[in-house]
């Protein structure tokens, strides 16, 4: 098992030369998902080595523009390059509508087949090998995070195995397909023999204050991409935002393996601060810069820039 995912864009609310705004590739299997389209993204993509046209697959949190206006350029990249397979977004209440209306600004057509399905928290979209699983996340507008979830896997009960004095063997993998083998004179039962290894997760929140939602949907995750728009103490008022010391408290509280900052404010040139604030709380914290590269295997991380 595993996935990795790219940082496109880590900032907020505008682009800057050194962080764009808010998107994230996942690749599994040889499909490729984005989170959220915020502008002049497919710039990126290309950067990350991962062409438009590859891209299946569109989760949108929200409908801010840094979160969304990069879609219009995408999806006429992807025509004019001769896409013809289907293409769907998803994204909160009125996504169809706020998608056709984007669209439809100045002249431009679409000739592959665009599906657009609208998500409530608890909708699950099923992948192959994998799950996104919508939640609510507290911003203002109608907001959403997303779940990916690899699908759990099956491995074969060490401790029985050693019980009876059998060794891996190459008829194991007909047990792992759920059929019943015979072994040293035994019948081996899938549901004897077998114990879940469960998949690796990464939980994505978009903007968001900090929130119980997100803390029960990340619980126990591989990884938590937070965003951190502030450095505690930097706000003056509620925005709808967290701050990387927030984060931090909400990952610990989840109990998950890793957190990653990110919707970073473009007021601060030096975000290191934030990472700072982050690990006097939570010591398992990334501050991802765009392009950042990270690969997600067995509940092991990989963090490349």
């Amino acid at each position: 098992m595993m996935f990795e995912f790219t940082f496109l864009g880590t900032g907020a609310m505008k682009p800057t030369l050194k962080r764009f705004t808010s998107s994230l590739l996942i690749r599994y299997r040889g499909e490729v998902i984005m989170m959220d389209a915020g502008e002049g993204i497919q710039m990126r993509a290309y950067q990350s080595g991962f062409s438009p046209m590859k891209i299946d697959r569109i989760f949108i949190t929200h409908f801010h523009g840094d979160h969304f206006y990069g879609l219009p350029g995408m999806i006429f990249t992807m025509a004019k390059s001769g896409r013809d397979r289907p293409l769907t977004i998803y994204g909160p209440r009125r996504a169809g509508e706020f998608v056709e209306q984007l669209l439809s600004v100045g002249y431009g057509r679409v000739p592959f087949k665009l599906n657009i399905e609208e998500l409530s928290p608890g909708s699950t979209v099923e992948g192959d090998g994998y799950e996104v699983r919508a939640f609510r996340t507290d911003h203002g507008p109608p907001s959403l995070g997303y779940v990916f979830k690899e699908a759990d896997s099956y491995n074969v009960d060490r401790a029985k195995m050693e019980e009876h004095g059998l060794k891996p063997h190459p008829k194991f993998r007909l047990l792992k397909e759920g059929k019943e083998i015979e072994l040293k004179g035994m019948v081996l039962r899938p549901e004897e023999w077998l114990v879940p290894v469960p998949g690796d997760s990464l939980v994505y929140t978009g903007d968001t204050r900090p929130s119980p939602r997100v803390v029960e949907a990340a619980e126990g995750a591989t990884a938590l991409v937070h965003e951190s728009t502030y450095l505690h103490g930097d706000v003056q008022d509620d925005r709808g935002h967290s701050t990387a010391q927030e984060a931090a408290m909400l990952a610990r509280d989840a109990g998950v393996k890793a957190l990653f900052l990110t919707h970073i404010s473009p007021r601060y040139r030096d975000a290191s601060p934030l990472l700072e604030q982050a690990r006097a709380i939570f010591a398992n914290t990334y501050l991802p810069s765009d392009l950042t590269k990270v690969i997600v295997k067995k509940g092991e991380m990989e963090v490349s820039d």
